[in-house]
């Protein structure tokens, strides 16, 4: 059997539908399996104004229930003549069974009876309507609009279509009852309702209505069009296809049409960073590029609307692009008509955060973290002076005519504009860059400079954040803390710079703290913000594809550093492949289970009257330079290895000598050499939370 369901509404925004698609696809599957209903093939697609699903090979009915219940131990269900005992038959009465149908069934227990009964499933098509109502019900939207009596999705439904194969499903959703038919495209389909009469003639029937369902054919479509008519036009162009232009433009048509617009070449003029903006962002349209990569004066547009006005249509994107541009193009001779540091005084005027103060003074904190960071992890002065230089700089642009009315080009105007007031090319760079990686495959910077300033600039954000209790909480994060914690791992590990977070956060704190704004660093603050980083750090090492003890083990004690916390990683996780964490791992909880409470490790060598335990205190003495060395170069692997030579001479102890000696001051000594020794296991991870599943 097929099952096709379609949410008809108002035109939905693009961003709603792709999060849309993905919640429908992961939801049903969940549903499905919940009410014991397998399928072949699940399907979702979206568009401007409807949402649908489509699956493929369902059961005329649910799956059986199969229902296992423990009964008395067998030793208490048969009497001496082999007849089932009171208890067995009282048991099977109270599952409805006779005793007979019992089975024996061993466990960690014993042997015991069971009853196992099973229930059929339910008719498919009852089960249906509920569970859609349900799945409908799920998706959730960042903003859902409110109407009627009451109904909520992210736009007015207006229509409902549930089939199963031929027979349409009983079901009401945002106050529309459910029917057989779906709409065409709004303005080219001349029929106000299409019926489908089977659910895989889905696609073909709103085809021939103007609509292409299938957003991922909307796309092929979409490319293939805008790459052919450049290429009508000239052998050497081609159009500039930005993933997030092409996704969002996918769903705001439903039966698309490419055509090819042109501007005025004075426009190009224009730094290529503003003129691609004002194409791509506020237009929603594509740049095209020559064979070098060069701008030129045209633009791929895709419309909605009916091909034979085509014409018209075009030259109504040319007029609104040319306002645009035309905006742009005052807008930049204006603003470089000074030189970006001279707009820094204005920035006194521009509020930061009512509770923070304004811009000049963010800046004026950047300047000190970079300078304290790059100070700490052993920049040279000539770098630390440059990204001092950025952070006076970096948020000028804010008080620009450009980034005024464009406002996603702050970074990129400024560092713009830096270069054109004759800046250092890497204080350029690192304007740009103090905003790198907005997303999770962004670039990371790639100056020293930039790097600098972005980290400064994340734990900023975070202590603000963190401190005026505006913490992320479910899938709300409106200030993208959790996108700024993650650029911090990101770049820690992209240039492999060990940063002391911990630090960092307590001196941003005490900037925030010394202006006069009533700001309060609470210890709650703190430790919330400290939990918050380690969440990061766990999810994006867990993505990574280490193992969770393993996460645990390190992050107990490096979170501070999530340079170092991956290296650490990395090693045990070799260390675990090859046998030798194991190793390690007896001798350590060997010593931790005999030294629990214990805190001295001052060991007095003159009551180690055994030589098991000479030994291990020498060797131990030796080790502790060894591995200070180790751990300072961050070499974890040689950390490690140099553990394994305290294995044997534990086992040694252990096999010959009494720790717990009714001496008080020999036992006391003995223990506190067992906490020395698990002292430097512990320098690299928290042993007692690996598991050995």
């Amino acid at each position: 059997m097929e099952l096709l369901f379609e949410i008809g509404t108002e035109e939905l925004p693009a961003l709603a539908v792709n999060r849309a698609i993905g919640q429908l696809r992961d939801e049903a599957a969940v549903l499905l399996e919940r009410e014991r209903l397998s399928f072949d093939e699940i399907k979702t697609y979206g568009g401007p104004r409807r949402l649908s699903l489509y699956v493929r090979g369902i059961p005329g009915e649910a799956l059986p229930l199969r229902k296992k219940k423990k009964g008395p131990p067998l030793s208490l269900s048969r009497k001496e003549d082999g007849s089932f005992s009171e208890a067995a038959v009282g048991f099977a009465r109270s599952q409805g069974l006779d005793p007979q149908d019992l089975v024996i069934e061993d466990d960690e227990k014993g042997s015991y009876l069971f009853a196992v009964t099973e229930v059929g499933g339910e008719k498919t098509k009852t089960l249906l309507p509920g569970m859609l109502l349900e799945l409908a019900s799920s998706i959730k939207f960042e903003r859902s609009m409110r109407w009627g009596a009451g109904e909520r999705f992210a736009r007015p439904v207006r229509w409902v279509l549930a089939l199963l194969d031929e027979d349409v499903l009983d079901l009401e959703f945002a106050g529309v009852k459910s029917q057989g038919y779906s709409r065409g495209h709004r303005f080219l389909c001349g029929e106000p309702f299409v019926k489908v009469e089977k659910p895989f003639l889905y696609e073909d029937t709103l085809e021939r209505a103007f609509v292409v369902v299938d957003h991922e054919k909307r796309r092929e479509k979409i490319i293939k069009e805008a790459k052919r008519i450049c290429a009508l036009e000239s052998e050497d162009l081609t159009p500039v296809l930005d993933e997030d232009v092409v996704g969002e433009v996918v769903q705001l048509v439903e039966w698309p049409n490419v055509t090819l617009g042109f501007y005025d070449e004075r426009f190009l003029g224009l730094p290529r960073e503003v003129l691609e903006h004002a194409i791509e962002e506020h237009q929603r349209f594509f740049p095209v590029v020559d064979g070098q990569g060069r701008a030129r004066p045209c633009f791929v547009a895709v419309h909605n609307g009916d091909k034979a006005f085509e014409t018209l249509i075009r030259k109504g994107y040319e007029r609104v692009l040319r306002a645009r541009l035309s905006d742009a193009e005052f807008f930049f001779r204006e603003d470089i008509k000074r030189p970006l540091i001279d707009r820094k005084a204005e920035l006194a005027r521009l509020v930061y955060q009512a509770e923070l103060g304004s811009m000049a003074e963010k800046s004026e904190r950047l300047e000190k973290l970079v300078e304290s960071l790059g100070t700490e992890i052993g920049c040279d002065s000539d770098t630390v002076e440059r990204a001092r230089r950025a952070a006076i700089l970096s948020k000028c642009d804010l008080v620009t005519h450009m980034v005024v009315e464009f406002t996603s080009l702050q970074g990129i105007v400024g560092s713009i504009y830096a270069r054109l007031s004759g800046e250092d090319e890497r204080v350029a760079n690192a304007i740009q860059e103090q905003y790198f990686p907005r997303k999770a495959d962004d670039s990371i910077p790639s100056t020293m400079e930039g790097a600098l300033l972005s980290i400064a600039e994340k734990v900023d954000n975070l202590v603000a954040s963190f401190g005026l209790g505006y913490v992320p909480s479910g899938s709300e994060d409106p200030y993208g803390l959790r996108r700024q914690a993650n650029g911090l791992i990101q770049i820690a590990l992209g240039l492999s710079i060990s940063i002391p977070l911990a630090a960092l956060i307590e001196t941003s704190a005490g900037l925030f703290e010394s202006e006069a704004h009533g700001f309060v660093w609470s210890r709650e603050a703190k430790l919330r913000l400290e939990d918050f980083i380690k969440a990061r750090e766990r999810i994006f090492f867990t993505e990574k594809g280490f193992r969770y003890d393993l996460i645990d083990s390190v992050l107990g004690l490096d979170w501070k550093d999530p340079f170092v916390a991956s290296k650490k990683l990395i090693a045990l996780s070799d260390a675990r492949e090859s046998g030798l964490l194991a190793r390690l791992y007896t001798g350590f909880e060997r010593c931790h289970n005999l030294s629990k409470g214990m805190d001295s490790d001052t060991v007095d060598s003159q009551l180690l009257k055994e030589e098991a335990e000479r030994v291990l205190y020498d060797i131990s003495k030796e080790l502790e330079p060894v591995l200070a060395v180790a751990v300072d170069s961050n070499d974890w692997s040689s950390s490690l290895s140099s553990l394994e030579k305290l294995c044997d001479p534990i086992d040694r102890l252990f096999d010959e000598v009494l720790i717990m000696s009714e001496d008080e001051e020999i036992r006391k000594n003995r223990l506190a050499l067992l906490v020395r020794v698990k002292s430097l296991f512990s320098k690299i991870a928290d042993y007692t939370l690996l598991k050995w599943d």
